[in-house]
């Protein structure tokens, strides 16, 4: 009673109220000063949520402290689905729970929604948010965003309902292909939309004050393209609208001031959910696949034309679906993603790890071959509007290169001309496509079909030399390559920098950059051995105690750029370490290890587990010096070989070359001495000059002399293979690799008496005979006296010869040489 009576006198029959004295919700002062004392004040407190749910604003942001003192509006709330960054939810909001200040009114029925939640970061920028929502959006291809509702972290976006987004329509709502071509005509309308949209994106916005905004989506999807169906000109039409900007970058420009935000920054990142609208196999990496070939870039390179890629993806699919449905969706799909040149990715372009830039995906040049031929069986006019959007695709909107790719305005009015053309095509039901029809033209159409795929995969392979110059600011003084070929290290005294196929994307004025870099963290200390397959990579530091840094490599090209350690090991007990070898198979480790008293002295071969470096263990001493290491290497993960400098032996003191096999297959260590030969056997000078194994028998080595004395032997005891020796005529030769069948020798060399570099190609003769030479190919601006390592990857198709060279002068040069396999 008491309360009550005090709620009259104090509310209802007073006479000069506050304005803010009846406001909900009610602060506990002024609960206490209507109520008094404690007990009530804490009571109503703790209901009066209930009397005060939270009102929606149109195109504004709403801020509530905690749900403790207020409620939320909605009568009904429903999953509708995650992304990376939020959860959405479908909601009925209240009657007269959402206020737009437009018309000043609120909603006089209950009012259906989508919701989106995110958690905000510290990055998050409310002013920027806030002009966000306030911002001028006119486009009937971009989804409208009705406000903002941020509680505490949690922060919602408030949206219209759609239907579904393209990816369920194409593969669950929709399932069956357009069976008319008004149905196709709608579509490619629809589609003529999102360029529109885009359009709108890079160049349309503006701020509530009139300022211009530039969105960058970065993350264009079918999953991301939201259906509506809308009242258009007094009949129902499909309208697509992209949604979901939680990746995107603005760019806002006021009073002659430019600042780029990140919006993907302002909310916490989840596990990235497997986009249905890619095949059921999802990506390695889990990178999307409609993203461009610059998102491989460490630096930030995506921009306008990084959504024009991933629209013409988009439009890619949507005619696949045009012609066969979901299930040419699925199709094609899996087609980009079993591509032999896609390595496990469904995207719509390919990288080359071996130092190549990243093309169109082939499957994708195949399929539109394919969706080209079929239209034309049906009308040559469709043929003629298929073919005619789907090269500009391939010509002007799939190009690797950013710079090449048309505008959104461009690709939307090349759309309007296909909408046209098929509009003019009439509303005629499609006929049976020639594949489902049995007898003679369902055959003879496969085996056309099957013959376009394999001339499209296999094409033939021309001779080429590509060529890289490294942007160094420094010296570096070596180099290695891992056995694939996919990843090189270069180094200085104090900093390892790592090159792979992403640095073709980081190409400067100067040149290309590395991938990574990983300066020594020891002062004094200097880089002195490397050794690296395309998973591992091992360095070895002199100038202080030993200390060996172990690097995990990801699979693929995309070094990370903050080049990072895995394991860092300390050797105190060892002298310097000389050289070291890392196996193909990233497990087994050697190196040769100085004497600790004189490093003259002979020196010892340690080997053990890369996971387990305090394990590793002295396997033999050696009976020449360490220092005199020319050549450590392992052929196979059981077969080490170690090349020593000629060394004075015998009673003739004649000059040798140490060669020793260590198989740890059979723990045996075999030496094979080669001696000089000729009429300058007296001098060392340029007496060994390369080395290489055979592939299939890895025993077997070759050796040159004096760049042109050619040695091959087994050094296996049960080989009966007989020693070859013979001078290799008119050439002289600096490297040598196998070929894949150890039935002929790559060879980097030159002509006697010529400056020319090339790479040549050497039969390997069963006897000791002359050998024939072939000239592949020329190596421009490469030098005889250059320092250069080298590697040949095998293919299926084809070989590609890569060599790292260090050319003086700060300038470093990466070539790649593909060699068809008929040559």
């Amino acid at each position: 009673m008491e309360a009550g009576r005090t709620f009259t006198t104090k509310l209802l029959a007073h006479t000069n109220w506050s304005p803010n004295l009846c406001t909900l919700p009610a602060e506990r002062e002024s609960l206490t000063d209507i109520f008094g004392g404690q007990v009530t004040p804490d009571k109503f407190m703790t209901q009066q949520a209930c009397f005060c749910p939270i009102v929606i604003c149109n195109k504004t942001e709403v801020r509530v402290q905690s749900l403790d003192r207020q409620c939320l509006p909605y009568l009904e709330q429903n999953y509708l689905g995650a992304g990376a960054q939020g959860t959405v939810y479908r909601v009925k909001i209240a009657k007269r729970h959402f206020y737009d200040p437009v018309i000043g009114g609120t909603n006089d029925q209950p009012k259906e929604m989508a919701r989106k939640d995110y958690q905000s970061t510290k990055d998050m920028e409310r002013d920027t948010l806030r002009q966000i929502l306030a911002c001028d959006r006119v486009c009937p291809n971009i989804v409208d965003i009705y406000g903002g509702l941020a509680i505490g972290t949690n922060y919602s976006i408030f949206m219209p309902l759609a239907l579904c987004d393209l990816s369920a329509y194409m593969r669950e709502d929709h399932r069956t292909r357009p069976g008319t071509t008004m149905e196709k005509t709608d579509i490619i309308h629809s589609a003529r939309g999102l360029a529109r949209g885009l359009e709108f994106l890079h160049n349309g916005m503006r701020t509530a004050e009139g300022d211009k905004m530039v969105c960058y989506h970065l993350d264009i999807k079918p999953s991301n393209i939201l259906v509506f169906l809308e009242n258009v000109g007094g009949r129902q039409e499909a309208v697509w609208k992209i949604s979901d900007f939680g990746m995107s970058r603005l760019k806002l420009r006021s009073h002659g001031e430019e600042n780029e935000k990140d919006f993907g920054g302002w909310f916490v990142r989840f596990q990235q959910p497997r986009d249905a609208s890619t095949s059921a196999a999802s990506n390695r990496r889990g990178d999307g696949t409609y993203i461009g070939p610059e998102s491989l870039s460490k630096y930030r390179a995506m921009r306008e034309q990084s959504d024009v890629w991933s629209l013409g993806c988009i439009l890619s699919v949507v005619f696949a679906y045009l012609e066969e449905g979901s299930s040419g969706v699925e199709k094609y799909g899996l087609r980009r993603l079993n591509h032999r040149s896609a390595d496990g990715y469904d995207r719509f372009f390919v990288t080359d790890p071996l130092f190549g830039r990243p093309k169109i995906n082939p499957a994708v040049t195949i399929w539109h071959d394919k969706l080209i031929k079929k239209a034309r069986q049906r009308s040559s006019k469709e043929g003629e509007a298929v073919k005619s959007i789907l090269t500009y695709l391939v010509q002007a909107v799939l190009q690797p290169e950013p710079s090449k790719r048309c505008s959104a305005q461009q690709l939307e009015s090349k759309l309007l001309s296909t909408f046209r053309k098929y509009r003019d095509l009439g509303n005629e039901v499609s006929p049976h496509l020639l594949e489902e029809a049995p007898g003679l033209g369902r055959v003879l159409q496969r085996i056309y079909l099957d013959s376009l795929i394999r001339e499209r995969q296999y094409p033939t392979t021309e001779r080429r030399v590509e060529h890289w110059v490294l942007g160094a600011s420094e010296p570096f003084k070596g180099c290695e390559i891992s056995p694939d070929g996919t990843v090189i290290a270069f180094w200085t005294d104090t900093k390892l920098s790592l090159y792979t196929s992403q640095s073709l994307q980081q190409e400067s004025a100067d040149g290309i950059r590395s991938a990574a870099e990983y300066p020594i963290p020891t002062v004094g200390c200097r880089w002195k051995s490397i050794s690296l397959t395309s998973r591992r990579l091992i360095a070895s530091t002199s100038g202080g105690p030993v200390q060996c840094y172990i690097f995990k490599l990801p699979v693929g090209p995309y070094v990370d750029a903050n080049l990072r350690p895995s394991d860092r090991v300390s050797l105190p007990t060892l002298p310097e370490i000389k050289k070291l070898a890392l196996a193909p198979g990233s497990r087994r480790v050697a190196c040769i290890v100085g004497d600790k008293v004189e490093d003259q002295n002979s020196g010892s071969l340690y080997f053990g587990d890369i996971n387990y470096p305090s394990e590793w263990r002295e396997k033999c001493k050696l009976d020449w010096p360490a220092a005199d290491i020319v050549q450590l290497s392992f052929s196979t993960d059981d077969d080490l070989y170690m090349v020593f400098r000629p060394q004075r032996s015998g009673p003739n003191h004649k000059h040798e070359i140490p060669v020793i096999h260590v198989s740890f297959r059979s723990n045996q260590m075999c030496p094979l001495i080669i001696e000089s030969q000729g009429l300058d056997s007296s001098s060392t000078v340029g007496l060994f000059t390369t080395f290489a194994t055979f592939l299939q028998k890895p025993h077997v080595c070759v050796l040159v002399t004096r760049e042109k004395q050619l040695h091959i032997q087994s050094l296996a005891q049960e080989d009966l293979l007989p020693s070859i020796q013979y001078d290799i005529k008119n050439y002289r030769v600096i490297k040598l690799m196998m070929a894949k069948n150890d039935d002929k020798l790559f060879a980097v060399g030159r002509r006697a008496a010529h400056h020319t570099m090339l790479l040549l190609e050497i039969a390997i003769p069963p006897q000791a005979t002359r050998s024939s030479v072939t000239e592949l190919a020329e190596i421009p601006g490469l030098k005889y006296s250059d320092e250069f390592a080298e590697r040949i990857v095998h293919g299926e198709e084809e070989s590609v010869v890569i060599l790292a060279v260090l050319m003086g002068a700060n300038q470093c040069r990466i070539y790649k040489i593909t060699v068809p396999r008929s040559m």
